[in-house]
């Protein structure tokens, strides 16, 4: 966890009030995440208030400044698109804590989990699975996504260190995050006429719609194809077979994310404010989709 300094932080009567900002509360991961800053904000005597920007940059921007909202202590956001120069502008200063990949270097405290050391561990998981060909559904390039290239880059550094293939076909981009193009990227991967024997997907979301389109395809998971998702949601437990994921330490990153707002919160006002980095680990979440 490295500090630095910020600007003073300015500060008004406090409401009680926490507003939280997601991309996406159809993503099921937000939603869970969402659930559990919920619960753990009421332990504190806090309520949160749910905004939902949809990853576009002006609601994002709006929402970093106040517009629409009502008075509130401090601001959880997880930016799509805002850049450091946005919050640098912000008309409404006040505590704020940055969570996700989009922006780690900035004057503001940052939290986030280690995705790279997540899917090289996913990765790594397949080999000793006994995988050579492992392809990676889920890279971005048309709507850039900052977590999805740390996964990437994770599943190419073990992919690398393990000697494992390293052929192009197997790498399929993704438009977004859903089952459906989970199982849109994996069925034209195996239409093509590509052959792996593990798949690692960008998130659980992915990896339900590859599960999908092998056994469209007659293949069996896991005996033939190997499959791990990420982020560990609740459904992974239920998918058929049962999905192996990587989950990140969610409670620790709400409880991080909770104390160095309320640590913002408490600071009397124009005291500077050492900056946090603040990096989560995650765990493989072994289950029957790599039980080979």
């Amino acid at each position: 966890m490295r500090a630095r300094r910020s600007a003073p932080v300015s500060r008004r009567e406090r409401t009680g009030i926490v507003a939280l900002a997601v991309p996406d509360l159809n993503e099921p991961y937000f939603a869970e995440l969402t659930s559990l800053f919920v619960t753990r904000a009421h332990e504190r005597g806090l309520s949160i208030l749910i905004q939902q920007t949809a990853g576009g940059h002006e609601r994002e921007v709006d929402i970093a400044n106040g517009v629409g909202l009502p008075p509130i202590d401090g601001l959880i956001h997880i930016p799509r698109s805002l850049t450091v120069g946005d919050l640098t502008r912000r008309t409404a200063p006040g505590p704020i804590v940055l969570l996700g990949e989009h922006i780690q270097v900035s004057p503001f405290t940052h939290v986030t989990v280690d995705n790279k050391a997540g899917t090289d561990a996913a990765t790594a998981h397949l080999a000793a699975a006994g995988c050579r060909r492992v392809a990676f559904v889920g890279r971005r390039d048309a709507r850039p996504s900052d977590a999805a290239d740390q996964r990437f880059a994770g599943y190419r550094q073990a992919v690398a260190r393990l000697g494992l293939s390293e052929d192009v076909e197997l790498i399929a981009t993704v438009d977004a995050f859903t089952p459906e193009e989970g199982r849109r990227a994996m069925s034209e991967m195996l239409g093509q006429g590509v052959r792996c024997d593990g798949v690692v997907c960008s998130n659980d979301s992915l990896a339900f719609g590859v599960l999908s389109a092998l056994q469209d395809a007659g293949l069996v998971v896991p005996r033939d194809v190997a499959v791990i998702g990420f982020d560990d949601v609740h459904a992974a437990r239920f998918s058929t077979p049962a999905l192996s994921s990587v989950a990140p330490d969610d409670s620790a990153l709400v409880e991080a994310a909770l104390d160095e707002l309320e640590r913002q919160m408490s600071t009397p006002p124009g005291m500077d404010m050492p900056v946090r980095n603040v990096v989560v680990g995650a765990r493989i979440e072994s289950r029957a989709s790599t039980a080979r």
